[in-house]
């Protein structure tokens, strides 16, 4: 049986030393490829820079967000704030209708749908951000609203609304 060990030893030493030197490396040199180019046709193709999330700023339309909407049966029923910069997000949702109350990513995963369906704009009247704001958090019959909103060129726009 001790005789068997070393040759089986031997045996796998040696398919590991021939699999090692048949997949190295080809030291035929490449012709007429000049530096930083990709060999293979798979690595030529683009990449969608609309995939990419370099900015997340621009990924809503705006830097900050911070949201209060009252309703008849609670006050600060729904809280989003949310606060983009380039090198990290934070946000904070809470909804009494929806039962949420988280912070971090996962108020962000909460809020990056709502966000991206939101689309509003600096140029847009009060009553149309006030519309769609309420219509996205499903908050039509409000009491109280207040959003600041900071723009992504830096402009900051308050808008209020009260029904009581």
């Amino acid at each position: 049986m001790r005789a068997k060990k070393p040759t089986i030893l031997a045996t796998i030493l040696l398919s590991s030393s021939m699999l090692v030197a048949a997949c190295g490396n080809n030291d035929e040199p490449e012709e007429n490829v000049p530096d930083g180019t990709a060999f293979e046709e798979e690595q030529n193709e683009k990449v969608d820079d609309s995939q990419t999330k370099e900015d997340p700023e621009s990924e809503f339309g705006f830097r900050f967000l911070n949201l209060h909407i009252s309703t008849p049966d609670n006050k600060d029923a729904i809280i989003a704030e949310y606060y983009g910069n380039s090198s990290r997000s934070e946000a904070v949702y809470k909804n009494m209708h929806a039962a949420a109350d988280v912070q971090g990513d996962a108020a962000y995963t909460l809020l990056e749908q709502v966000f991206t369906d939101l689309q509003i704009t600096q140029d847009m009247s009060k009553e149309e951000v006030i519309e769609r704001v309420t219509m996205a958090f499903d908050a039509a019959d409000y009491t109280n609203f207040d959003l600041e909103v900071e723009y992504e060129d830096g402009e900051t726009k308050t808008y209020t609304d009260s029904k009581e």
